[in-house]
């Protein structure tokens, strides 16, 4: 039975890892089989990649900052997402291509084509079944965070990441689901839960 993907994507500070969690926990206690990962740090590569791309003590080109991604990424499809789906899980992902092409390409003007073309590239096409945009304005984000890496420093930045990702949900409204992530955290995650097991049923996942 082919896998499901689950993607979480939004500004730093929406909620991500919270959301991801509680998803992960709600469909295992409904006995799924769930594999959950993230970007960067996800596998034993992504973990030394990590505080390059977050700390700010290396000094990276936008574009050298978007190949270390792409490494990332190929690296967790490899080793965790594409075999957890050849396995028939659902594999729920802190972010994916699409951070890219926001964070790099448009709000890093690096240049959205350019790195949408990359990301086409990097994951042969792999598109997740659904996305979960947690939105949220940056100045809420920011207040639910002690300290700033190296992306969230640049002057604007999550303002721009935010509308770019407004966009592609409006492009592609069959796979997101937008949220208001500024909600209380149960009531968010019991809607995130709803539309997933729509879904999942959809797909006819028996075990759910």
């Amino acid at each position: 039975m082919k896998g499901y993907f689950i993607t979480f994507e939004g500004i730093d500070g929406c909620g991500k890892s919270t959301q991801a969690d509680l998803l992960e926990q709600s469909l295992k206690a409904r006995g799924c089989d769930v594999t959950h990962t993230f970007e960067p740090g996800g596998t034993a590569l992504g973990r030394k990649l990590r505080p390059i791309l977050t700390d700010g003590g290396t000094e990276l080109s936008l574009f050298a900052e978007v190949l270390l991604f792409a490494a990332d990424r190929r690296q967790d499809m490899d080793e965790v997402i594409l075999p957890a789906l050849g396995r028939g899980c659902v594999v729920i992902g802190e972010r994916f291509a699409d951070s890219s092409i926001v964070y790099q390409g448009v709000a890093g003007n690096v240049g959205r084509d350019r790195v949408r073309n990359l990301m086409n590239i990097v994951t042969d096409g792999l598109v997740p079944d659904l996305t979960f945009l947690l939105d949220i304005a940056p100045e809420q984000s920011l207040a639910r965070k002690t300290s700033l890496d190296r992306i969230e420093q640049r002057d604007r930045f999550l303002g721009i990441a935010r509308q770019a990702y407004l966009e592609l949900a409006h492009e592609d409204a069959a796979r997101f689901v937008v949220l208001d992530a500024s909600r209380a955290i149960e009531a968010l995650s019991q809607d995130i839960l709803d539309s997933a097991l729509l879904r999942l049923e959809h797909r006819r996942y028996d075990h759910v």
